[in-house]
Parts: C-alpha cells; sequence; structure tokens
C-alpha cells in the first residue's frame, strides 16, 4: 500500500545512514563465520549501566543561603533561600552575598511564594551571579597577615616587615621609604621624606613604603593584624583630625569631638553636638575620597538632612563632590 511504501522507505534510509557510520551495511548478508570464530551476541551485558540523563552528568547549579529553610527548582538552578515572615503585604525578596533571602506575610503559602520565585527566576540568577563575582573579588582583596604583606595607604603602597631587632617598640612601628629613611604625612596632605622635597599624592605617584614592626619573625597572623591595625588607627587618628581642622572653617562650623569607626556599611556620621565619627578604614583609600567624606559629615553640621542646601554646601568646598563619592564607591579596599 501506498501509505505503508511511504514508512518504510525513511526508515530503511535511516538504516543506511547508520550502517555507513558504523562501517557496514543492514542490508549485506551475514558473513558465514569461520570454525574457530564465535557469533557475537546483539544482548547488552548486563553489567554496562544505563546511560544517565544529561542533567544527572552535567548537573544544574545551586545556590544556597547558610541560613537556608526551603528551596526551590528552577529550570537551570536548585536555590536554597531563607524565609522570613512578618507583617508585611506583599512577597519582597533581596539577594546578597549570602544568597536569597525571601520576606513574607505570615499568611501566604508556600506555594504562592515560589510562583513569585518562579516568575522572578532570570533575575534570581543574574543577582546570584553578580554576587559570586563580588564574593571573588572580595577573596582576592582579603589580607594575608605575613611578613612583607603590602597595603594601601593614602595613594602609597605599604609593605610590612617584622623586625625583631628594630627598636619601634614603643612607637608601635616605624614608616619609612624604601632606602630607609624616615617618612612622615604632612598636615598639608602630602608624604614627606627626610631631606626630600614633600611627595604630593597623584595617580602617577609610585611612592614605596615600609613599615617596620618590632616582631618576631615567628608572629602569629593575628598578632601581626593587631599590631598593624593598631598603627594605622594611630594614624588615621592625625590624618583625620588634620583634615577636620582644615575644612571646618571653610564650612564656618566647630566639630568638637572625633572618633574612630569601624563600620562595615558606613563612612562617618555626624551628630547634633557637634561628634563626628570617621571609618578609619578610609586610610586605604585616596586622599580625595576621604576629603569627600570629611567635608559631607562637617556639611552636616550646617544641615542635618540630604536636601538642596546640604548638597551646596558641600559642593561650596568640592565642586566635583559627584565624582570623588563614585571614586569611593569604585576604590578596591582591603579586606580585614
Amino acid at each position: 500500500m501506498p501509505a505503508r511504501g511511504g514508512r518504510t522507505a525513511p526508515r530503511r534510509s535511516l538504516f543506511e545512514g547508520l550502517a555507513a557510520q558504523l562501517g557496514f551495511d543492514f542490508g549485506d548478508p551475514a558473513p558465514t563465520p569461520t570454525p574457530r570464530a564465535k557469533p557475537r551476541s546483539s544482548r547488552v551485558p548486563n553489567d554496562v549501566p544505563a546511560a544517565e540523563p544529561l542533567t544527572a552528568v552535567v548537573g544544574v547549579a545551586s545556590w544556597q543561603h547558610p541560613q537556608a529553610t526551603h528551596q526551590v527548582r528552577l529550570p537551570e538552578a536548585l536555590i536554597g533561600y531563607q524565609l522570613k515572615r512578618g507583617k508585611r503585604r506583599t512577597i519582597g525578596m533581596s539577594v546578597g552575598l549570602d544568597g536569597v533571602v525571601v520576606n513574607a506575610p505570615r499568611w501566604v503559602g508556600l506555594g504562592e511564594i515560589e510562583s513569585v520565585l518562579q516568575d522572578k527566576g532570570s533575575w534570581l540568577l543574574a543577582k546570584l551571579s553578580e554576587m559570586q563575582t563580588r564574593r571573588h573579588a572580595l577573596a582576592d582583596q582579603r589580607i594575608d597577615w605575613r611578613d612583607g604583606v603590602t597595603l594601601p595607604l593614602l595613594g602609597a603602597q605599604m609593605q610590612v616587615v617584622l623586625s625583631p631587632t628594630h627598636a619601634s617598640a614603643q612607637a608601635g612601628g616605624q614608616l619609612e621609604d624604601a632606602l630607609g629613611q624616615p617618612v612622615q604625612w604632612e598636615a598639608s596632605g602630602a608624604w614627606s621624606c627626610a631631606g626630600s622635597v614633600s611627595v604630593a599624592e597623584g595617580p602617577a605617584q609610585a611612592l614605596s613604603l615600609r613599615l617596620l614592626l618590632a616582631l618576631p619573625l615567628t608572629a602569629q597572623s593575628t598578632q601581626i593584624r593587631d599590631a598593624v591595625q593598631a598603627w594605622l588607627m594611630r594614624f588615621a587618628m592625625q590624618v583625620f583630625t588634620q583634615r577636620l581642622d582644615r575644612y571646618a572653617p571653610e564650612l564656618g562650623v566647630n566639630y568638637t569631638r572625633i572618633a574612630l569607626s569601624s563600620a562595615k556599611s558606613r563612612w562617618g556620621s555626624a551628630d547634633a553636638k557637634g561628634q563626628i565619627r570617621l571609618n578609619w578604614r578610609l586610610i586605604h583609600g585616596p586622599l580625595s575620597a576621604l576629603d569627600y567624606v570629611v567635608v559631607h559629615e562637617l556639611s552636616h553640621l550646617r544641615e542635618m538632612n540630604h536636601g538642596p542646601r546640604f548638597w551646596g554646601t558641600v559642593a561650596s568646598v568640592i565642586p566635583t563632590y559627584a565624582d570623588e563619592r563614585e571614586r569611593l564607591n569604585q576604590v578596591q579596599w582591603p579586606v580585614w
């Protein structure tokens, strides 16, 4: 019949194509085996495992929050998320370095939550990928506390050197240049080496400094970290005071107290009493970024808000404050 014949021709064509690939023709008669030859079995041996599905071999990406309470399976990934319930009207979600956090009303069922996650699947995966890249970058910036580690310091590079016999124990450390000459930070905003002119900060500057610490070569990483941090915080207080004293008169304000901060998400703060708090890690960045934060907080002593008058006050001292703010956000800060 024509219909049957129409089905037979493609099937034969397929067999012939396979035969060409395997090196013999399904249409030829089987060769007569020699007396010693054993006929080959067409059955698959029992010990050969069945082919696994492609997804089982390749797998899917897995993103798990360390405090995950639930998980949702997307076509491309398995996401373990932390679910928080509270007094709210809508389902919200955020993606941080740890992963996905979902905030939902108490009355919303898991099915509805999962439906929202499915709808936002592409967005979630994009953000998780961004956070993974950021996490790797932070890992590269993490400080390896050892003899010879290098840290940025106000536009220069400072190498930590353990020097057990150096007479720097009382001072907590001594800063010098590559030639062994003492180095100081001037109130004018420049490095000063003994017997030489001041070296101003700038993009082309390649000033190499060494911080000598009276620690044994066998010092533990925690000892080195604590000694460096103590020196840096004293240095930060010196520099911050100088910058505040420079800009406060220009803004017509008086600050009453300065304190160092170790906040992870804030560079500085100011209150109505004239108290200024600055993050000591600012000394790892360029002087222009530090000055922006100083002027920003001093401006709050005139305007305790972020309105137009506040930004006008900042601009009166730093007209390019928007560029400096962006520069501050782009700095690759060491991770302590």
